[in-house]
């Protein structure tokens, strides 16, 4: 019971960083952005895949954790910052598109719930935890629908016809999918401890 009351101290209902100096929001965005590309650049396992190259990393779980922490809007510029600068060294100009419009729509959509869902815990640990954990398969969800119909519309520019970019599409989006479940596994794993140290960090 008392460290539930502690948690609840220091839990993401507290988490408001617009209140911090623009200093540190600028850093602490930027310590974001840092850790969601270095979530990629140091881990990477292939992942099988009809079209393209997918992996198994880590960037997803921090930008969730960057939703989480950040909100919508600044989560959504340390993910774009985060993810375009690893597809700029790593030869992947051609995705950035799609990584552009994908980190914009699921920080904002899954950073828009996890505000309204906070909300509603009303301070109670347990059910903030819940909420980032239903948030992160609200992230894995649309950035599995939103990787899909972008890589659909890839393919049909090139020259492909409808049935055949589903059908590759679909043979590919395992892929997603597990790295989806990976983000998930992730947040409910380190919620509770980046949750208690941001807002320690920050005197909360």
């Amino acid at each position: 019971m008392n460290y539930e009351k502690s948690a609840a101290v220091h839990s993401a209902t507290h988490i408001s960083p617009a209140g911090t100096a623009p200093v540190a929001s600028t850093v602490i965005t930027a310590f974001f952005a840092a850790m969601i590309f270095l979530g990629i650049q140091s881990f990477r396992i292939p992942l099988p895949a009809a079209v393209g190259t997918p992996f198994l990393h880590f960037g997803h779980i921090f930008v969730m954790l960057a939703v989480i922490c950040l909100g919508n809007k600044r989560s959504a510029l340390a993910a774009v910052l985060g993810l375009v600068i690893f597809d700029l060294l790593n030869g992947y100009l051609h995705a950035i598109p799609n990584v552009f419009v994908s980190a914009v729509i699921n920080c904002m959509l899954a950073g828009t719930l996890f505000a309204a869902l906070k909300r509603k815990a009303n301070g109670n640990v347990r059910r903030e935890y819940a909420c980032g954990v239903l948030c992160a398969v609200v992230y894995g969800i649309s950035n599995t629908v939103v990787d899909f119909a972008w890589s659909v519309a890839e393919l049909m520019i090139v020259g492909s016809s409808l049935p055949a970019a589903l059908t590759a599409e679909i043979a590919s989006i395992p892929a997603t999918i597990i790295n989806a479940g990976f983000t998930v596994i992730g947040i409910a794993v380190l919620y509770m401890p980046i949750t208690t140290a941001y807002n320690r960090i920050l005197h909360r």
